[in-house]
């Protein structure tokens, strides 16, 4: 019989990558015969172009297909949490429909973390074998399942408490606004149903492996621990699933890397969906211009009330001018600074000799494909998970520095500081060290599959 599999990812970089390289080792290492990924997105051509044209190339074996969403006069207001969800909720139906029509039925289900109600779809087509992919950490699965695991008012009377869920077997986890968890009850809420429904599958993939996450995946295979939250369903660490570079590309941001210094460039970019305000804008210019040292940035216009508002962007903002910028920014800094608006090649400059720090909103994609490449990090976490994974690699791994945030405004002075500190300092050159050793288990996890080869075959 035929080994299909359909894999099914939420809008957003952060879901379609790890979906897409998963998809392709099912193909490469697990005896897979065709794999069909369905990319859920509120706007097919801008997905399109941030996948890149490799992938959408026509493969029979690996085949990809956009399950476009119409969001006009839906109500996808709040954090992004409740944002996506509410979207993956309106694109079950769709989802139903383009499963059903794949030939030969699939035998394999996956879907991402923020679309874990439709493995009630795979269970009412009787899909042989149904997953979750965690897009983010192990750390964020343990949070999430544990919160699903307490009744709604013994989850708020620990936020309001100690501010702090104490996740057995785990670092513990601490919230923001937690004097009223009713501020943001939508969110609680969502992450709780979520929890429940992971430990429906027959089994959870997460984009992590053991050399970074060693307590916490400890944790799930432990039955007096996370082993018991989640019921017997079995925890696979399947990272690093991050895109590779792309030998010999073309593109005016690597040819001006060419020219520099080995390891002497910060590039600066908070993912495809972060975004700054106008005022961070002006202090990030201003900090950058003051380091003295060689830059790459990727901006964006601002936004005045919402961090991720780039995600749901339709604009193309590459020919705007871009005068949110100090007067004489870029004529100031032309000599040692590279200016790019929406878009740049990120798997290809963190790969680059002459890149030696990276500014980044700690989306899991980005801190991954840091590590691969041993590039140190400045972490400034905008919005969901992301103070989760800027705690994690500068208290735990040691591979980056933390900007405080919890300020609101990240003066020019802090930024001149970060950049130093990672750029120029002794502490910069020990979490080089820390991050190239990472990322010498992150090849060594690649090699060894922690899934039985004979996983997806047996009933």
């Amino acid at each position: 019989m035929e080994l299909h599999g359909a894999l099914v990812a939420s809008p957003g970089m952060g879901h379609a990558v790890p979906i897409l390289e998963l998809g392709k080792h099912l193909l490469n290492h697990h005896g897979f015969d065709r794999v069909t990924v369905f990319l859920v997105t509120d706007n097919v051509s801008r997905s399109k172009s941030l996948i890149g044209k490799v992938l959408t190339e026509e493969d029979p074996k690996f085949v990809i297909r956009f399950i476009q969403l119409d969001v006009s006069g839906q109500d996808i207001t709040g954090l992004l949490l409740t944002k996506l969800a509410e979207m993956m909720r309106n694109a079950l139906p769709k989802i139903r429909s383009a499963v059903m029509t794949l030939e030969p039925r699939p035998s394999v289900f996956v879907v991402d973390l923020l679309g874990t109600e439709a493995l009630a779809v795979a269970k009412e087509l009787e899909i042989m074998k149904k997953h979750v992919l965690v897009t983010t950490s192990a750390w964020f699965l343990a949070l999430t399942v544990y919160m699903a695991s307490l009744d709604k008012e013994t989850l708020y009377k620990n936020l309001r408490s100690i501010g702090a869920l104490l996740i057995p077997g785990c670092s513990p986890v601490k919230f923001d606004r937690v004097q009223n968890p009713s501020n943001y009850v939508r969110e609680l809420a969502e992450s709780q149903r979520i929890g429940a429904e992971v430990i429906t599958a027959d089994g959870v993939f997460v984009n992590t492996w053991h050399g970074l996450e060693p307590v916490t995946i400890r944790a799930f295979l432990d039955l007096e621990n996370l082993g018991q939250v989640m019921r017997g369903v079995p925890v696979y660490p399947v990272g690093p699933l991050v895109r590779p570079a792309e030998p010999g590309l073309k593109h005016e941001v690597l040819d001006w890397l060419d020219l520099q210094p080995k390891e002497s460039v910060v590039y600066v970019s908070f993912g495809s969906g972060g975004a700054l305000t106008a005022e961070q804008m002006i202090e990030l210019a201003y900090g950058l211009e003051l380091t003295g040292q060689r830059f790459i940035w990727v901006v964006r216009p601002p936004a005045e009330d919402d961090p991720s508002a780039s995600m749901f962007d339709k604009t193309k903002n590459q020919t705007e001018p871009l005068d949110f910028l100090p007067d004489g920014f870029l004529d100031r800094t032309k000599d040692i600074g590279l200016v790019v608006q929406t878009w740049a090649p990120q798997e290809e400059i963190l790969a680059h000799k002459s890149t030696g720090g990276f500014v980044t909103h700690c989306g899991w994609n980005s801190v991954l494909e840091s590590i691969v490449n041993g590039v140190p990090m400045i972490g400034w976490p905008l919005y969901s998970e992301q103070k989760m994974n800027a705690l994690l690699i500068s208290e735990e791994l040691k591979i980056a520095v933390r900007v405080n945030v919890g300020d609101g405004i990240v003066k020019k002075e802090e930024i001149v500081e970060m950049v130093k500190r990672v750029m120029d300092e002794e502490e910069g050159k020990e979490m080089r060290k820390n991050v190239k050793e990472l990322k010498k288990t992150s090849e060594e996890a690649l090699k060894n599959t922690h899934i039985p080869s004979t996983y997806f075959t047996q009933n």
